[in-house]
Parts: structure tokens; sequence; C-alpha cells
């Protein structure tokens, strides 16, 4: 295996890593290392000082082939992600400048494509039917059934009784002394 190889298998790698990183921690306050050690796996894997063997070249530039779609699609989804009134309210703006950014995508990764013939066309569409149908099954089954599952009542408060007993559970178990 040439240096050359292993640079770019330990990038990948690094990816991985770093993508694992970012991923931990609450979903408002992730790792902040995962994304400087995503980055540098990407540069292994793309900057070289000699050329690549077939195998890792041939990927190599698929990955450069797909970067400007790639980047184009990542931005849009971020965007239609951050504009969509899941926490806040509907932001028009990022939402239709995401969606723009995804039909560019869309455009310039079907542009890069060589000719296709009509049955290479037809089971890739085919494909994304079945997956678009998939997804829309999976959304409907969640959404019934969160409209069939009942509301709990509120709970009442602890009583002082019940507070006392928990705080002593808690501090037996966390080995808290009673001094302040």
């Amino acid at each position: 295996m040439s240096l050359a190889a292993v640079q770019f298998w330990a990038g990948f790698s690094l990816v991985v890593v770093g993508f694992a990183m970012h991923r931990t921690g609450p979903a408002f306050k992730r790792h902040p290392a995962g994304v400087p050690v995503a980055v540098l796996g990407l540069a292994l894997m793309l900057l070289h000082a000699e050329q690549p063997v077939e195998p890792e070249l041939l990927l190599i530039e698929t990955l450069l082939g797909m970067g400007p779609w790639l980047v184009a699609s990542a931005a849009g989804v971020f965007l239609v992600l951050s504009g969509a009134p899941t926490y806040s309210k509907t932001k028009p703006l990022p939402l239709l400048s995401g969606w723009a950014l995804m039909f560019t995508a869309w455009y310039l990764m079907l542009a890069s494509l060589p000719e296709l013939s009509v049955s290479e066309v037809l089971s890739w569409l085919g494909t994304i039917i079945g997956a678009a149908l998939a997804i829309a099954v999976f959304a409907l089954s969640i959404r019934f059934t969160e409209r069939r599952t009942l509301a709990e009542p509120e709970t009442t408060p602890l009583t002082d009784k019940e507070r006392k007993f928990v705080e002593s559970v808690l501090r037996r178990h966390l080995e808290v002394s009673d001094e302040p």
C-alpha cells in the first residue's frame, strides 16, 4: 500500500471520527473538536504529495466530481432546516434559498452524469418513487400514532415527605454529605 493510499484511508477514518465526535453531546451544544477533525480528514483525503494508486485515485476523482453538487445540497438542506417552522417561526428567505440550492444541486448532479439510456432513467425514477413512498408511509404512521396516543394528565407536585425521601436517596447515591 502506497503512502498516498494510507493517507487517503487515514483521512477517511478521521472524517468518520470527526462526524461521530460532532454527534456526541446535547443537540444544541455539540463537541467542539468534531468539525475540525472531520475537516482535517477531508484535507488528508484530497491533498496528496504523490499521485495515489488506482482504487484511491478513483475515489478521489469521484469525490472531486461530487464536490459542487454535494456542497450545494448540504447548504440547501441546512438552509431548509433552519428556515422550517420546527423550533421557531417560519423564515421564508432561508427556506426559499435552501430549496433553490437543492434544485441547483440536482441540476449539477444530473448535468455531471454521462448520457443515460431510457431504461436507466426509469430504473432511477422507480427507485426514487419507491424511496419517497416508503418515507411518506413512515411519516404518516408516526403522525397517526402520535395523534392516537392520549396525553397524560399533569402529575401533582411532590409532598414535603416525598421530596425529603428523594433528596435522601440522591444524597446516598451521589455520596454527598449533608453539609452545604
